[in-house]
């Protein structure tokens, strides 16, 4: 999930957008928390009640995490329910999970009742996603695979851990891309999606969720030439792009020529990203 581009939108104007998108989605409450955990600060985290979810959000991820909340559970933009469909029972692959977000409003959709594959290689992310899954009730559906999704079979690769961490990424002209600073880079194991479905005992999933911060497309070119990027192996797809590092016509093209309708929602160059979603 990519954060404002501070060039275009100012700090106040992020603040009343963040506010402003809030009304109707999350409680009074809850924005109340949050506004003063961005405005004025605080230590540790904070948990923020949005009635049938508990999240924990680190005080310093604030305000790029409460952009991220308000992307997956306000506005929408994967279309859960609407466009993308799931049920008790499928099987889910979460690919940048961050904190946990999507993966848990993804546990709703099934009422409980089936697999999330949440991929993180983020370490700090990581350690407030288990908590997540913790606080939500969800160890018994949900997994952590601690790698990274790319385009090898197995290898190894450098991940630049970033402030805000929404924009950890295997590319640097992506960090570039998105003027965020560096604080840590670590090499870790990255894999191809046939790997970590064959290391789940996965034949088919239901949905692929891809937020990989400009690894998307080596993800699905991957997939398309090991065979598995069909809707008769995964059901649907939901591709964040960040253009202009990676073409949403590219990503659609992909997903077309492997037999998927797609779907674009966009959100402009204050935001440099949009949606892709690929169904049968």
């Amino acid at each position: 999930m990519a954060a404002k581009d501070s060039t275009v939108i100012s700090d106040e104007e992020y603040l009343e957008w963040l506010t402003s998108t809030s009304k109707g989605c999350i409680s009074t409450e809850a924005m109340e928390l949050l506004v003063e955990a961005t405005t004025s600060g605080c230590n540790g985290e904070i948990e923020v009640d949005l009635g049938d979810t508990l999240f924990a959000i680190p005080c310093s991820q604030l305000p790029e995490a409460w952009a991220n909340l308000i992307h997956v559970h306000c506005i929408d933009d994967y279309q859960l329910g609407s466009i993308v469909k799931l049920k008790p029972g499928d099987i889910v692959v979460d690919g940048g999970a961050y904190i946990g977000f999507f993966a848990v409003k993804v546990a709703l959709a099934m009422k409980r009742d089936g697999l999330i594959i949440a991929v993180e290689p983020n370490p700090a992310a990581r350690s407030i996603l288990y908590k997540n899954f913790e606080l939500n009730s969800l160890e018994r559906i949900a997994r952590i695979d601690p790698r990274s999704l790319g385009g090898c079979e197995y290898c190894l690769r450098e991940i630049h851990v970033t402030e805000p961490w929404v924009n950890t990424s295997m590319y640097k002209s992506y960090i570039a891309e998105m003027r965020v600073e560096v604080f840590k880079t670590l090499r870790v194991p990255s894999i191809s999606l046939k790997r970590l479905m064959k290391d789940h005992g996965l034949d088919a999933i239901n949905l692929l969720k891809l937020d990989v911060e400009g690894a998307e497309q080596e993800v699905l070119e991957r997939a398309s030439n090991d065979g598995i990027l069909s809707p008769s192996t995964i059901s649907q797809v939901i591709v964040e792009v960040h253009p202009p590092l990676i073409r949403v016509e590219d990503i659609e093209a992909l997903l077309r020529d492997n037999g998927y309708k797609t779907i674009v929602k966009s959100f402009g160059s204050d935001w440099k990203q949009a949606v892709v979603i690929g169904i049968s």
